[in-house]
């Protein structure tokens, strides 16, 4: 996985970096509250908290929102698990560069949604990225079979 630093969505003062998910298979998911298909996704990621505890999936939703309160409204409104952060410079910024790419096509190419899956030892292991069909919790039971036990 690339090395980042971003801005966590609430508290523009604290970065995250992946050094906060050391060990876990991590679930990047960019989106913005102008993406229709994004937020569809919302419930398989809340099945997605419920099926894995935050100890095996780390769940890191970026948005690409204009600004922070656009993104803070949704989420006071809608459950969106995981840890959440800003991409100050949209798509094009340094983050989309390096994570929101549709897999297939010119590098220039952006989308949303765009979900990442990367394993415990930092190597993306798939991707869901605009336009694709696939399913959250089909390409997370390929990776953690193990459910939470409750």
């Amino acid at each position: 996985m690339p090395g980042f630093e971003i801005e966590a969505l609430r508290d523009s003062g604290r970065a995250i970096t992946p050094s906060d998910f050391e060990g876990r298979y991590v679930l990047l998911n960019l989106w913005a509250t102008w993406c229709g298909p994004c937020i569809e996704k919302i419930p398989a990621l809340q099945k997605a908290r419920q099926r894995y505890s935050p100890e095996r999936l780390a769940i890191l939703n970026v948005s690409f929102d204009r600004s922070r309160p656009e993104a803070t409204a949704l989420l006071e409104k809608r459950e969106m698990p995981g840890s959440h952060a800003y991409a100050s410079g949209g798509l094009g910024g340094e983050f989309g560069g390096k994570f929101a790419r549709v897999s297939g096509r010119s590098s220039s190419m952006r989308g949303l949604p765009n979900l990442t899956l990367v394993g415990p030892e930092g190597k993306v292991t798939e991707i869901i990225s605009a336009g694709d069909s696939g399913g959250v919790l089909e390409m997370l039971s390929g990776h953690l079979p193990n459910r939470q036990s409750e």
